[in-house]
């Protein structure tokens, strides 16, 4: 009885609730942001489960936000302890907690299309019971780090059946997860479990959805994914009806265009109505506005990463689209079933086909003058599995734009007199591009992922101009006028680059890499030829000039979730280049911060440091041609730079149907160049292109709004940007602060699609833009000029032409743009054929947009007069395509 009385005595003093609870205990927590020791508390104080544990064997200090309504208490302390290396056991009425056994296991592997095969981009791998995910790269790969044993993962994909798979196993392996594209118009009944916008840490990043693209309005029946890139907030399309993008004030030189990671230097087609990126053949398009990742470098405004498919690898599949302007054809599947695929694209437009006649009338070039205007482009890539860890992909890009005009006749004399003259005049305008990689992924470890690329890609510039004049009637007297001009540019770039992603937990993404980059770049040649009247002029060669320079950078990025409201992407990009004897080095920061506000809003941050090291020599003048060359930095004209610091909220609705983001920005740029003179340009350069430009400053703010609707059948949005654009130069504008050309002080965009039933989709965009700064003459005086060697002159003939002088810069605007395009898409499923028809309407009511404007000679007031030209009126156009 005495040792029995102690123990009653201690049981008697203890609360009667020690023993009340057990492991089904119904618990209610409501905690935000708080330690692990809060809960404990909580706990002890609330349900009366007394904790016992030691502060130097368990970290009670990690930040938790727990909210749970009558949930199971095992279930609780599985949420709070099971990934912070505590475990628990029950001991009497004591609940003990202590350090686990190290233990963690990684589940990596790839995202695809389970019917093709294809790798996904950006797809989600989430674990919904720790709150925890990571996506894929941009080859599909993923890797998901954690110390439970058993978990649940969730896998989803806009487009495609989200699947829940079961974990049970304890090691790591490699598990590829085969998603099925969805069928129904609502993805997603457990869409509470996707990573929200004010979730990303990434700001100033817009994901071109390219279904969306496809069903957008299209012109003369094309469809383009620049065009969509344009009706984003912060991205201007330049002159009316054109496929170019302007940044945030930027120019076109300072977008860092890629293609399967090889850098496009001429994106567009037509004269820029289209861009040449056929949208088959693309998988993924991301456009970085600011807050560049540390892996990017090289330019100033931009980064618009597209990525081609790899191509079915079980099943053969093609595609034939025909339209009023051009067709295209796609085909991809198996080469080797399960191992090796294709896809191939081509496309040409046959404009000139069909207007040959009436062009040869409207130029006035004779029965036997010729018309020739149409580009054509092809991509092909080859992706090849060796194992599980090797993979191997070829892609080419070729693309070439040709117009041709010859004109071929015999004529008689104008005054009169019994003379007839030969005249003939040849002028071909041609630019292409071509782009190839070679790319290698590897698997080192589950948490090791590395891509080697090798590639090369060029543009070149050519025009060529041939004017012949005789007189047939005077074999004695020689009246005769030959003259012959050339104009070229080229850029190679040979460059090899090695990324490493790297994935130590879910709370942990890290990045890193080294490339090098041999520029080549050929500015210019102008050659002359003229034989007049017995007297030749010798042939003149200007500009004569190959000039190649070094580009190596190394970068670290580290993405990391420091607790559940606070996320930082901290990196930073170091880079030289070496030219003619000088290397010039660039430490570039980048930092991106996170903070998750009250009522789930993010406040998001970024700052980041650019560096470029090569040029575009651009025509001040408005020009539809693309004569701009590139060149490297040198002693006089050192590289450009610039730093961007941008802030912003984000948030989606609970139901993840809307997505708003609001973002302001402030940019400032050293050594932008620009012409000293206003009708300055290459072609006529007698000296070194350095001496033709003066280096200056620039400054670009503002501010963007974008709300969207992602879901249902009903999907859009609406873009505003509020935007300044500035630059000054010694000994121009007399040094003064001007607006830049590619100022536009506001733009809106309203994009919207919607499905009715399951065959028609209809979709509308309305654009309106604060039209351009002009800079117009104060002044003129008479010159006679001679034939443009690389351009063909009025009427084909020397003459007199005024010379204007200017003095301010960009000192009036031109007329506002606003358009509505309509678009409607009919498709129809019929067996293993899928037909689609679709129609548009560009510029609905007719808006005369401005393209350029000129000087035109009134011949009743003998006066110059400002004219605007407006090239696009209202444009119906229909294509018809069919896949199988």
């Amino acid at each position: 009885m005495k040792k029995v009385l102690p123990g009653l005595l201690l049981l008697a003093i203890l609360p009667l609730q020690v023993f009340a609870w057990n492991w089904r205990t119904r618990i209610s927590v409501s905690l935000e942001d708080q330690p692990l020791y809060v809960y404990c508390d909580h706990l002890e104080k609330t349900y009366g489960i007394p904790f016992s544990y030691s502060r130097d064997v368990v970290n009670l200090n990690r930040r938790m936000t727990l909210r749970v309504r009558d949930m199971p208490l095992r279930e609780v302390l599985d949420q709070l302890f099971a990934d912070n290396g505590i475990q628990y056991r029950r001991i009497g009425g004591l609940l003990v907690l202590a350090a686990k056994q190290p233990f963690q296991r990684t589940i990596s592997g790839y995202v695809e299309d389970a019917a093709t095969g294809e790798k996904l981009i950006g797809a989600t791998v989430y674990a919904p019971h720790l709150k925890a995910g990571t996506v894929t790269n941009n080859y599909g790969f993923y890797s998901f780090t954690t110390l439970r044993d058993t978990l649940s993962l969730f896998v989803s994909y806009t487009g495609y059946n989200a699947m829940q798979v079961p974990v049970r196993e304890r090691d790591s392996k490699q598990l590829n997860f085969k998603l099925r594209p969805s069928n129904t118009l609502r993805e997603v009944e457990v869409s509470e479990a996707l990573p929200r916008l004010q979730d990303q840490t990434q700001m100033s990043k817009v994901n071109v959805n390219m279904s969306q693209t496809k069903t957008m309005p299209r012109i003369l029946g094309e469809a383009d994914v620049l065009r969509s890139i344009q009706a984003m907030p912060g991205v201007s399309g330049g002159m009316e009806g054109t496929s170019g993008i302007h940044v945030r004030g930027g120019s076109p030189d300072q977008n860092l265009i890629l293609l399967d990671g090889t850098p496009v230097y001429n994106s567009t087609h037509l004269f820029g109505v289209f861009s040449v990126f056929n949208p088959d053949v693309i998988k993924n398009v991301d456009l970085y506005k600011g807050a560049f990742p540390a892996r990017y470098g090289g330019r100033l405004s931009s980064v618009v990463d597209i990525s081609m498919k790899d191509g079915d690898m079980y099943n053969h599949h093609g595609e034939l689209s025909i339209g009023l302007l051009a067709s295209r054809m796609a085909a991809e599947g198996p080469i080797v079933k399960g191992k090796t695929s294709y896809i191939l694209t081509a496309r040409r437009t046959y404009a000139d086909l069909l207007l040959q006649d009436a062009a040869n009338k409207e130029l006035k070039l004779g029965e036997q003058g010729e018309f020739w205007a149409y580009f054509y482009d092809a991509n092909l890539k080859i992706n090849h599995i060796f194992s599980p860890k090797d993979r191997l992909y070829l892609s080419a890009y070729g693309g070439e734009d040709n117009l041709t005009m010859h004109r071929n006749e015999v004529f008689d004399s104008v005054q009169g007199a019994p003379k007839r003259y030969h005249e003939e005049m040849k002028f071909r305008l041609g630019w292409g591009n071509q782009a190839y990689a070679l790319r290698w992924n590897h698997i080192f470890n589950p948490q090791l992922f590395s891509n080697v690329t090798v590639n090369y890609s060029q543009f070149r510039f050519n025009t060529n101009y041939t004017y012949k004049y005789m007189a047939l009637d005077t074999p004695r007297l020689r009246e005769n006028d030959n003259a012959f001009g050339r104009y070229y540019s080229k850029v190679d770039n040979l460059g090899a680059k090695i990324d490493f992603d790297y994935r130590p937990n879910p709370s942990h993404v890290v990045r890193f890499g080294a490339q090098g980059t041999w520029h080549v770049f050929r500015p210019g040649i102008t050659a002359f030829n003229n034989v007049s009247d017995d007297q030749q002029l010798a042939d003149t060669t200007y500009n004569d000039q190959t000039h190649g320079g070094v580009e190596l950078s190394l970068y670290f990025e580290n993405d990391w979730k420091i607790r559940d409201s606070m996320h930082l992407n901290l990196g930073v990009h170091a880079s030289a280049f070496l030219v003619e004897g000088r290397a010039y080095t660039s430490i570039q920061p980048r930092l991106g911060f996170r903070y998750m506000l009250p009522r789930r809003w993010a406040l998001k941050m970024s700052y980041t440091v650019m560096t470029q090291y090569i040029h575009l020599l651009t025509n001040n003048a408005a020009t539809f041609l693309p004569t701009d060359l590139w060149v490297a930095a040198t002693d006089k004209v050192p590289p450009m730079h610039a730093q961007q610091l941008a802030l912003g909220l984000a948030k989606t609705t609970n139901d993840n149907r809307y997505e708003l983001s609001v973002e302001g920005y402030y940019k400032r740029m050293e050594n932008v160049i620009q012409y000293q003179e206003q009708n300055a340009d290459f072609s006529s350069a007698t000296k070194s292109w350095e001496d033709l430009v003066v280096v200056g400053r620039g400054w670009s703010y503002g501010t963007e709004v974008l709300l969207q609707k992602k879901q249902d059948r009903f999907k859009g949005w609406i873009g505003y940007t509020l935007a300044w654009s500035r630059r000054a130069f010694p000994n121009i504008n007399q040094g003064r602060v001007f607006p830049y050309k590619y100022d536009r002080r506001h733009e809106l965009e309203v994009v919207l699609t919607h499905q009715l039933g399951k065959r028609w989709e209809v979709s509308a965009q309305w654009q309106y833009a604060s039209g351009l700064p002009l800079t117009l003459p104060v002044a003129s005086y008479e010159n006679i000029t001679e034939p443009s060697p690389h351009m063909p002159p009025p009427e084909f003939e020397p003459g007199s032409q005024p010379v204007d002088v200017y003095r301010d810069q960009y000192t009036v605007r031109m007329h506002d743009v606003h358009r509505l395009d309509l678009g409607a898409t009919y498709t129809k499923q019929r067996k293993k054929a899928r037909y689609m028809l679709s129609f548009g309407l560009y510029n609905t009511y007719n808006r005369k947009n401005p393209f350029f404007y000129y000087y035109k000679h009134n011949p009743d007031s003998q006066k110059r007069e400002l004219t605007m030209l407006s090239i696009l009126p209202v444009l119906p156009s229909v294509s018809w395509s069919v896949r199988f």
